[in-house]
Protein backbone atom coordinates (compact mmCIF):
# COMPACT_ATOMS: atom_id res chain seq x y z
CA UNK A 1 0.00 0.00 0.00
CA UNK A 2 3.20 2.25 1.28
CA UNK A 3 4.61 1.82 -2.43
CA UNK A 4 1.23 2.79 -4.32
CA UNK A 5 1.00 5.36 -2.15
CA UNK A 6 4.30 6.70 -3.14
CA UNK A 7 4.06 5.79 -6.65
CA UNK A 8 1.03 8.09 -7.17
CA UNK A 9 2.46 10.68 -5.30
CA UNK A 10 5.34 10.84 -8.15
CA UNK A 11 3.22 10.40 -10.91
CA UNK A 12 1.17 13.49 -9.83
CA UNK A 13 4.71 15.37 -9.80
CA UNK A 14 6.13 14.19 -12.94
CA UNK A 15 2.25 15.23 -14.16
CA UNK A 16 2.46 18.47 -12.53
CA UNK A 17 6.05 19.52 -13.52
CA UNK A 18 5.03 18.36 -17.50
CA UNK A 19 2.19 20.79 -17.42
CA UNK A 20 3.78 23.46 -15.82
CA UNK A 21 6.66 22.59 -18.64
CA UNK A 22 3.89 23.42 -21.40
CA UNK A 23 2.04 26.19 -20.13
CA UNK A 24 5.64 27.50 -19.22
CA UNK A 25 6.98 27.07 -23.21
CA UNK A 26 3.38 28.33 -24.49
CA UNK A 27 3.16 31.58 -23.00
CA UNK A 28 6.93 32.88 -22.55
CA UNK A 29 8.38 31.27 -26.11
CA UNK A 30 9.80 34.25 -27.34
CA UNK A 31 8.73 35.65 -31.54
CA UNK A 32 10.60 33.79 -33.98
CA UNK A 33 12.93 35.63 -35.42
CA UNK A 34 13.61 37.27 -39.02
CA UNK A 35 14.88 34.83 -41.33
CA UNK A 36 17.96 36.22 -42.01
CA UNK A 37 19.38 36.85 -45.94
CA UNK A 38 19.43 33.59 -47.83
CA UNK A 39 23.24 34.03 -48.96
CA UNK A 40 24.37 34.25 -45.10
CA UNK A 41 26.32 31.12 -44.67
CA UNK A 42 25.28 31.12 -41.21
CA UNK A 43 21.87 30.07 -41.85
CA UNK A 44 20.40 27.76 -39.39
CA UNK A 45 19.14 24.90 -41.12
CA UNK A 46 17.01 22.80 -42.08
CA UNK A 47 14.38 25.43 -42.00
CA UNK A 48 11.33 23.35 -40.85
CA UNK A 49 7.94 24.04 -42.22
CA UNK A 50 6.61 25.20 -39.27
CA UNK A 51 8.99 28.22 -39.12
CA UNK A 52 7.65 29.61 -42.09
CA UNK A 53 4.14 28.60 -42.77
CA UNK A 54 1.38 29.28 -40.04
CA UNK A 55 -2.46 27.96 -39.61
CA UNK A 56 -5.09 30.25 -39.44
CA UNK A 57 -6.54 29.46 -35.54
CA UNK A 58 -10.20 29.16 -37.01
CA UNK A 59 -9.32 25.85 -38.54
CA UNK A 60 -7.31 23.86 -36.08
CA UNK A 61 -10.15 22.12 -35.53
CA UNK A 62 -10.34 20.89 -39.20
CA UNK A 63 -6.99 20.08 -39.25
CA UNK A 64 -6.72 18.14 -35.97
CA UNK A 65 -9.87 16.17 -36.85
CA UNK A 66 -8.55 15.50 -40.50
CA UNK A 67 -5.46 14.34 -38.39
CA UNK A 68 -7.18 11.58 -36.55
CA UNK A 69 -9.30 10.52 -39.47
CA UNK A 70 -6.26 10.33 -42.04
CA UNK A 71 -3.65 8.51 -40.32
CA UNK A 72 -6.01 5.50 -38.50
CA UNK A 73 -7.69 5.50 -41.80
CA UNK A 74 -4.86 5.11 -44.38
CA UNK A 75 -2.51 2.44 -42.29
CA UNK A 76 -5.91 0.58 -42.36
CA UNK A 77 -6.83 0.87 -45.94
CA UNK A 78 -3.23 0.33 -47.20
CA UNK A 79 -3.32 -2.96 -44.54
CA UNK A 80 -6.21 -4.18 -46.25
CA UNK A 81 -5.24 -3.50 -50.43
CA UNK A 82 -1.20 -4.31 -49.63
CA UNK A 83 -1.28 -6.14 -46.24
CA UNK A 84 -3.65 -8.74 -46.38
CA UNK A 85 -5.53 -7.43 -43.13
CA UNK A 86 -8.21 -9.69 -41.82
CA UNK A 87 -7.60 -12.26 -44.25
CA UNK A 88 -6.80 -15.00 -40.96
CA UNK A 89 -9.24 -16.43 -38.70
CA UNK A 90 -7.47 -15.46 -35.45
CA UNK A 91 -4.58 -12.83 -33.96
CA UNK A 92 -1.54 -14.56 -33.75
CA UNK A 93 2.03 -13.14 -33.01
CA UNK A 94 4.77 -13.95 -34.75
CA UNK A 95 8.66 -12.40 -33.75
CA UNK A 96 10.76 -12.66 -36.83
CA UNK A 97 14.55 -12.29 -36.75
CA UNK A 98 16.07 -9.35 -36.04
CA UNK A 99 19.97 -9.79 -36.74
CA UNK A 100 22.52 -12.05 -38.80
CA UNK A 101 21.68 -13.32 -41.92
CA UNK A 102 18.41 -14.47 -41.15
CA UNK A 103 16.94 -11.65 -40.12
CA UNK A 104 13.92 -10.76 -42.51
CA UNK A 105 14.44 -8.74 -45.16
CA UNK A 106 18.08 -8.42 -44.03
CA UNK A 107 16.90 -6.20 -41.58
CA UNK A 108 16.02 -3.42 -43.81
CA UNK A 109 12.22 -4.28 -42.23
CA UNK A 110 12.71 -3.48 -38.80
CA UNK A 111 14.54 0.01 -40.21
CA UNK A 112 11.75 0.85 -42.17
CA UNK A 113 9.50 0.72 -39.34
CA UNK A 114 11.87 2.61 -37.63
CA UNK A 115 12.16 5.47 -40.18
CA UNK A 116 7.76 5.21 -41.11
CA UNK A 117 7.13 6.06 -37.37
CA UNK A 118 9.91 8.97 -36.94
CA UNK A 119 8.50 10.59 -40.30
CA UNK A 120 4.83 9.96 -38.95
CA UNK A 121 6.19 11.36 -35.87
CA UNK A 122 7.08 14.18 -37.37
CA UNK A 123 4.79 14.99 -39.64
CA UNK A 124 1.99 15.05 -36.65
CA UNK A 125 4.16 17.45 -34.46
CA UNK A 126 4.32 19.83 -37.38
CA UNK A 127 0.86 19.68 -37.57
CA UNK A 128 0.10 20.43 -33.98
CA UNK A 129 2.85 23.03 -33.50
CA UNK A 130 1.66 25.20 -36.86
CA UNK A 131 -2.26 24.95 -35.10
CA UNK A 132 -0.88 26.85 -32.12
CA UNK A 133 0.74 23.93 -29.59
CA UNK A 134 4.22 25.29 -27.62
CA UNK A 135 7.12 22.97 -28.37
CA UNK A 136 7.07 20.60 -25.67
CA UNK A 137 3.21 19.83 -26.11
CA UNK A 138 3.44 19.62 -29.66
CA UNK A 139 6.17 17.30 -29.50
CA UNK A 140 4.43 15.12 -27.37
CA UNK A 141 0.49 14.85 -28.97
CA UNK A 142 2.91 13.75 -32.14
CA UNK A 143 4.67 11.19 -30.24
CA UNK A 144 1.02 10.01 -28.56
CA UNK A 145 -0.13 10.13 -32.13
CA UNK A 146 2.39 8.16 -33.99
CA UNK A 147 1.94 5.59 -31.33
CA UNK A 148 -1.25 5.07 -31.65
CA UNK A 149 -1.17 4.90 -35.76
CA UNK A 150 1.75 2.55 -35.29
CA UNK A 151 0.40 0.50 -33.08
CA UNK A 152 -3.02 0.08 -35.10
CA UNK A 153 -0.74 -0.92 -38.04
CA UNK A 154 0.66 -3.65 -35.82
CA UNK A 155 -2.29 -5.41 -34.51
CA UNK A 156 -3.80 -4.50 -37.88
CA UNK A 157 -0.57 -7.32 -38.92
CA UNK A 158 -1.83 -9.96 -36.36
CA UNK A 159 -5.04 -10.52 -37.99
CA UNK A 160 -3.10 -10.85 -41.22
CA UNK A 161 -1.93 -14.34 -42.70
CA UNK A 162 1.17 -13.20 -44.22
CA UNK A 163 2.42 -10.82 -41.43
CA UNK A 164 1.24 -11.46 -37.73
CA UNK A 165 1.92 -9.28 -34.80
CA UNK A 166 5.83 -8.82 -34.42
CA UNK A 167 6.96 -7.16 -30.73
CA UNK A 168 10.61 -6.00 -33.05
CA UNK A 169 8.17 -3.94 -35.04
CA UNK A 170 7.09 -1.85 -32.07
CA UNK A 171 10.75 -1.77 -31.07
CA UNK A 172 11.47 -0.13 -34.30
CA UNK A 173 8.35 1.96 -34.47
CA UNK A 174 8.94 3.87 -30.53
CA UNK A 175 13.21 4.25 -31.73
CA UNK A 176 11.77 6.05 -34.34
CA UNK A 177 9.68 7.78 -32.38
CA UNK A 178 11.70 8.56 -29.78
CA UNK A 179 14.56 9.74 -32.46
CA UNK A 180 12.00 12.35 -33.46
CA UNK A 181 11.15 13.71 -30.42
CA UNK A 182 14.30 14.43 -29.20
CA UNK A 183 15.20 16.20 -32.86
CA UNK A 184 12.03 18.17 -32.62
CA UNK A 185 12.70 19.17 -28.82
CA UNK A 186 16.32 20.58 -29.62
CA UNK A 187 16.50 22.47 -32.70
CA UNK A 188 20.54 21.97 -32.13
CA UNK A 189 20.72 18.16 -32.76
CA UNK A 190 17.56 18.74 -35.45
CA UNK A 191 20.37 20.89 -37.40
CA UNK A 192 22.92 18.45 -37.33
CA UNK A 193 21.53 15.31 -37.34
CA UNK A 194 18.46 13.44 -39.96
CA UNK A 195 17.08 10.07 -40.21
CA UNK A 196 16.53 9.93 -44.53
CA UNK A 197 15.49 7.26 -46.96
CA UNK A 198 16.94 6.45 -50.26
CA UNK A 199 14.74 4.68 -52.95
CA UNK A 200 15.64 3.53 -56.36
CA UNK A 201 12.49 1.39 -57.45
CA UNK A 202 14.56 -2.29 -57.62
CA UNK A 203 14.13 -4.46 -60.97
CA UNK A 204 11.53 -6.78 -59.52
CA UNK A 205 9.48 -3.63 -58.50
CA UNK A 206 10.08 -2.58 -61.79
CA UNK A 207 9.27 -5.97 -63.69
CA UNK A 208 6.53 -6.77 -61.93
CA UNK A 209 4.89 -3.43 -60.69
CA UNK A 210 1.08 -3.60 -60.99
CA UNK A 211 -1.15 -0.58 -59.27
CA UNK A 212 -3.12 -1.48 -56.08
CA UNK A 213 -1.40 -5.19 -55.38
CA UNK A 214 1.38 -5.98 -53.35
CA UNK A 215 3.80 -5.52 -56.08
CA UNK A 216 3.14 -2.13 -56.02
CA UNK A 217 3.90 -1.71 -52.29
CA UNK A 218 6.99 0.83 -51.96
CA UNK A 219 7.45 0.55 -48.81
CA UNK A 220 8.20 -3.01 -48.79
CA UNK A 221 11.21 -2.98 -51.77
CA UNK A 222 13.76 -3.06 -49.80
CA UNK A 223 16.07 -4.57 -52.27
CA UNK A 224 16.20 -0.59 -53.48
CA UNK A 225 16.23 0.91 -50.46
CA UNK A 226 19.11 2.56 -47.72
CA UNK A 227 18.34 3.99 -44.68
CA UNK A 228 20.85 6.38 -43.24
CA UNK A 229 21.63 8.78 -40.69
CA UNK A 230 23.08 11.73 -42.03
CA UNK A 231 25.54 14.08 -39.78
CA UNK A 232 25.10 17.79 -41.44
CA UNK A 233 28.16 19.65 -41.36
CA UNK A 234 25.94 22.98 -41.84
CA UNK A 235 24.75 22.72 -38.91
CA UNK A 236 27.63 22.64 -36.93
CA UNK A 237 29.30 25.76 -35.72
CA UNK A 238 32.24 27.16 -37.72
CA UNK A 239 32.02 24.65 -40.83
CA UNK A 240 28.36 26.36 -41.24
CA UNK A 241 30.46 29.28 -42.63
CA UNK A 242 32.55 27.11 -44.88
CA UNK A 243 31.41 25.42 -48.71
CA UNK A 244 31.69 22.06 -46.32
CA UNK A 245 28.13 23.24 -45.48
CA UNK A 246 26.25 21.97 -48.58
CA UNK A 247 28.38 18.16 -47.16
CA UNK A 248 26.71 15.75 -45.24
CA UNK A 249 28.71 12.37 -43.71
CA UNK A 250 26.21 9.53 -43.58
CA UNK A 251 26.05 6.29 -42.09
CA UNK A 252 23.88 3.93 -44.17
CA UNK A 253 22.77 0.52 -44.28
CA UNK A 254 20.86 -1.42 -46.79
CA UNK A 255 20.33 -5.49 -47.71
CA UNK A 256 19.69 -6.38 -51.20
CA UNK A 257 18.28 -9.71 -52.14
CA UNK A 258 16.11 -11.44 -49.43
CA UNK A 259 12.77 -12.59 -51.66
CA UNK A 260 14.31 -10.46 -54.40
CA UNK A 261 15.12 -13.17 -57.32
CA UNK A 262 17.20 -10.49 -59.09
CA UNK A 263 20.39 -10.91 -56.81
CA UNK A 264 22.61 -13.81 -56.52
CA UNK A 265 23.52 -13.36 -53.02
CA UNK A 266 21.22 -12.21 -50.02
CA UNK A 267 23.99 -9.17 -48.42
CA UNK A 268 23.62 -6.44 -45.59
CA UNK A 269 26.40 -3.53 -46.14
CA UNK A 270 26.86 -0.98 -43.75
CA UNK A 271 28.73 1.81 -45.22
CA UNK A 272 30.63 5.45 -44.52
CA UNK A 273 29.85 8.01 -47.58
CA UNK A 274 29.36 11.90 -48.44
CA UNK A 275 26.21 13.61 -49.84
CA UNK A 276 24.84 17.08 -51.00
CA UNK A 277 23.04 18.78 -48.68
CA UNK A 278 20.21 19.87 -50.66
CA UNK A 279 18.27 21.46 -47.94
CA UNK A 280 21.35 24.22 -47.57
CA UNK A 281 21.63 24.03 -51.25
CA UNK A 282 17.72 24.73 -51.77
CA UNK A 283 17.53 27.23 -48.98
CA UNK A 284 20.61 29.54 -50.51
CA UNK A 285 18.66 29.42 -54.13
CA UNK A 286 15.56 29.95 -53.30
CA UNK A 287 13.99 33.05 -51.63
CA UNK A 288 12.79 32.54 -47.81
CA UNK A 289 9.10 31.16 -47.97
CA UNK A 290 6.67 28.33 -48.36
CA UNK A 291 8.51 27.05 -51.30
CA UNK A 292 12.07 26.79 -49.72
CA UNK A 293 11.32 25.84 -46.71
CA UNK A 294 9.08 23.26 -48.17
CA UNK A 295 12.07 22.21 -50.58
CA UNK A 296 14.23 21.80 -46.99
CA UNK A 297 12.36 19.68 -45.07
CA UNK A 298 12.05 17.03 -48.53
CA UNK A 299 15.39 16.78 -48.13
CA UNK A 300 15.64 16.60 -44.72
CA UNK A 301 13.70 12.79 -45.07
CA UNK A 302 14.51 12.14 -48.68
CA UNK A 303 18.16 11.20 -49.70
CA UNK A 304 18.71 11.85 -53.20
CA UNK A 305 20.85 8.50 -54.49
CA UNK A 306 24.04 10.41 -55.33
CA UNK A 307 26.32 9.18 -52.61
CA UNK A 308 29.73 8.67 -52.31
CA UNK A 309 30.52 5.64 -50.53
CA UNK A 310 34.15 6.17 -48.90
CA UNK A 311 34.24 3.29 -47.29
CA UNK A 312 31.47 -0.04 -46.64
CA UNK A 313 31.54 -3.17 -45.09
CA UNK A 314 29.72 -6.16 -46.47
CA UNK A 315 28.16 -7.68 -43.06
CA UNK A 316 26.64 -10.35 -44.32
CA UNK A 317 26.29 -12.75 -47.56
CA UNK A 318 24.60 -15.85 -48.30
CA UNK A 319 23.47 -17.31 -51.30
CA UNK A 320 19.62 -16.31 -52.46
CA UNK A 321 17.67 -19.37 -52.75
CA UNK A 322 15.30 -17.31 -54.66
CA UNK A 323 17.35 -16.56 -57.54
CA UNK A 324 16.44 -17.50 -60.93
Amino acid sequence: MKKSKILRIVTLVILIMIANSAFAQEKTEPAREEPVSRWEPTVLTPINLYDTFTFDEKNQTTVRTSMYIFGPAFVTVWGLVEWGWFSGHSFKVHPTDVWGADALDGGSDKLGHMFGAYTAKRAATFLFRASGDSRLKANLMGAAYAEVVTLILEFGDGLSTAYGFDPWDVVGNNVGILAGFLLDQFPVLDRMFALQCEWIPSKKFRKNFEPFTQNSDVFTDYSGQKILLATKLGGIPYLSRTPLRYLNVDLGYYARGYYNNYYKSNTQNLYLGLSVNYSIAFGDLLPTGYTSSTFQSIFNYYHVPLTLEAKKWELVRVPNNDEF
